[in-house]
């Protein structure tokens, strides 16, 4: 029996994984493509987004990092996910792993070419990094991104429709793995996105270890939020704190037929999408260094009754 691709998406905090992958589904049929998705924090937001783009179930891996502690939670999903085709008399295509923003690519690549059930069933086709034109050469600082493109095949360079590559950023790139492919998302055949051979071998077990002090902040609000003063109280927050906030996104609830989708980096914070309304509610996710949630709470709390509109 022929083995089934598996390609990795990775790339930094808000290099633009979710909606590479979202623009994938929607030009391609998803009935032979499996995700997983690995989220940091408690709520899991990409998996909101993307369900109604793939017409089949995702599988998400949460409570942490798929690259330090859940390597067993990876490999009871690939199975789980066999499990679930067989069921029905049909085999997937290819299966999508999304990591978190955080991951070094090691020891998910180890794990899938090591262990000797998976390693029958599954192949690593390629390693695909994204990367955020606007905030690469600030993203570069940090070892994981780093990691991410030692391992990767592929380097896509999001968001050039906004800023376009410099030539400082692909020697960069160039210096840190000189056998890249790189392409700009502008200009991609989503029909044959994945048609690239991985070229990273390991058979050494990889240590993963964040030394540089990132923290998760999950919030939920049970009531719909009034747009116009969560605007307001989100772009203070970022105005101030933008350098220790790495990332922040969020589905919310307008009291509307439809939900925003938020995506934010550092100070900035891109247009807001629309998606199909799942269910009441709203959720934000931050990411942080060498800051205390305290002071997003704080700063919450301030604006709560401005913030929630009154349902009662």
């Amino acid at each position: 029996m022929a083995k089934i691709a598996v390609h990795l998406i990775t790339g930094f905090l808000g290099s633009g994984k979710t909606s590479l992958i979202k623009e994938y589904l929607q030009n391609n049929q998803s009935q032979d493509t499996a995700l997983i998705i690995n989220e940091i924090g408690e709520i899991s937001l990409d998996e909101r987004v993307l369900q109604h783009y793939s017409s089949e179930r995702i599988l998400k891996l949460s409570s942490g990092c798929v690259c330090c502690n859940k390597r067993l939670d990876l490999i009871e999903s690939l199975k789980n996910i066999l499990n679930e085709y067989e069921l029905r008399g049909q085999k997937p295509k290819r299966i999508i792993i999304e990591s978190t923003g955080l991951a070094n690519p090691a020891p998910i690549l180890w794990t899938l070419m090591n262990d000797i059930f998976l390693s029958n069933h599954f192949f690593v086709k390629s390693v695909v990094t994204c990367i955020d034109s606007i905030n690469a050469l600030s993203h570069l600082e940090n070892e994981e991104a780093i990691a991410q493109i030692i391992a990767s095949d592929l380097i896509i360079i999001c968001k050039s429709d906004i800023k376009k590559p410099s030539s400082e950023l692909i020697q960069k790139l160039k210096s840190i793995n000189l056998s890249l492919e790189i392409k700009d998302k502008a200009e991609l055949d989503f029909q044959n996105i994945f048609d690239i051979n991985h070229r990273f071998l390991t058979n050494e077990i990889p240590t993963n270890k964040h030394e540089q002090s990132f923290d998760t902040i999950s919030l939920s609000f049970d009531n719909p939020l009034e747009w116009n003063a969560f605007g307001v109280w989100l772009s203070m927050l970022l105005h101030k704190w933008g350098k220790k906030i790495l990332r922040v996104k969020g589905v919310l609830d307008i009291n509307e037929n439809f939900l925003i989708a938020i995506n934010g980096v550092g100070h900035i914070i891109h247009s807001p999408t629309h998606i199909p309304k799942d269910r009441q509610g709203s959720s934000l996710v931050f990411i942080t260094r060498g800051f205390e949630s305290k002071q997003i709470l704080d700063s919450l709390n301030g604006f709560k009754r401005l913030l929630e509109i009154n349902m009662s």
